[in-house]
């Protein structure tokens, strides 16, 4: 379906006229009409309805209408997504937790723009499930995330572990069990909190996502488990508190990245910064070389 023939039909619909909408495309009033034809025919209804008062959606232009938007809206920002700015050779597109800004995003930047730079970068927040489709789709080039999805044609790889602990808010007297959000960390972390916490009444609210439990932690002085690298800054500006003697659990953070890269070079200099400030930022947790050797073995 040609994007054209939809911004023009979004044009007549907004403006109900066919020489308004000519003169806002910069088009001839019978090429605005001929895309509004094209259209009819392709989806095999009417679309408008032409009277005295100007033209009108039938219901089958009023159906379409929100999936017409939706298409064009879609269509420019993939448009976006893989523009490369004049004066660069190409684009690489990562997405992360925003947590992980500090310890491993920020250098990798000053790392990229050191040792390639001439290639553009575009950074966006993690969300698992799209970004594997955009992996996929070649929409992304690397995604970091901590729930992967096998998917044909991507790779994965564990680039870190992270602690994952128990925290409460500061302000909270209570014991911590009586406000708790659980976390949905995977498969096997569920399976070792129901060791560690043996008959614990399941609570009433559940997360996937680090964002949601970390706002629920702070706006109702909740308590929930959560990575160390997301809440230490809370924790040392007297915000959130760890709990003492609660068992810490270990979550791979992994690396997803296409198997045929458009840009292998490229690529593999973007996914040796992010493996060395991996490693950086693992030895200063303070694991151990077994550890680290350990986790690194896993592979999806």
């Amino acid at each position: 379906m040609d994007t054209e023939n939809l911004r023009s039909f979004l044009e007549v619909a907004t403006h109900g006229s066919f020489t308004v909408a000519a003169s806002r495309l910069n088009l001839a009033q019978s090429t605005v009409s001929a895309r509004i034809r094209g259209l009819e025919e392709q989806l095999g209804r009417r679309l408008f309805v032409r009277d005295r008062d100007g033209v009108t959606l039938t219901p089958a232009g009023r159906q379409f209408l929100p999936h017409a938007s939706s298409i064009t809206r879609t269509w420019e920002q993939s448009r976006q997504d893989i523009a490369v700015p004049d004066g660069y050779e190409t684009l690489l597109r990562l997405t992360a937790p925003a947590y992980l800004w500090d310890r491993i995003t920020s250098p990798w930047v000053e790392w990229m723009r050191t040792r390639r730079p001439n290639v553009a970068l575009r950074l966006e927040g993690s969300f698992p499930d799209s970004a594997i489709d955009q992996l996929a789709e070649g929409l992304l080039d690397i995604c970091i995330l901590y729930l992967p999805r096998p998917h044909p044609g991507i790779v994965y790889e564990t680039l870190a572990v992270d602690q994952v602990v128990l925290v409460q808010h500061a302000a909270q007297t209570r014991p911590w069990t009586e406000n708790y959000i659980l976390m949905d960390w995977g498969l096997e972390f569920r399976i070792e909190h129901d060791r560690a916490y043996a008959g614990m009444v399941k609570p009433a609210i559940s997360a996937g996502l680090v964002f949601i439990g970390l706002q629920h932690v702070l706006s109702q002085q909740a308590a929930a488990y959560l990575p160390l690298s997301a809440v230490s800054g809370h924790i040392e500006r007297g915000e959130m508190r760890r709990i003492d003697d609660a068992p810490v659990f270990q979550r791979p953070i992994y690396l997803a990245y296409p198997s045929n890269p458009v840009s292998s070079d490229v690529l593999d200099v973007a996914l040796t910064g992010l493996r060395t400030l991996a490693r950086d930022w693992a030895e200063g947790q303070g694991f151990s070389e077994g550890d680290r050797a350990l986790s690194m073995a896993g592979q999806v």
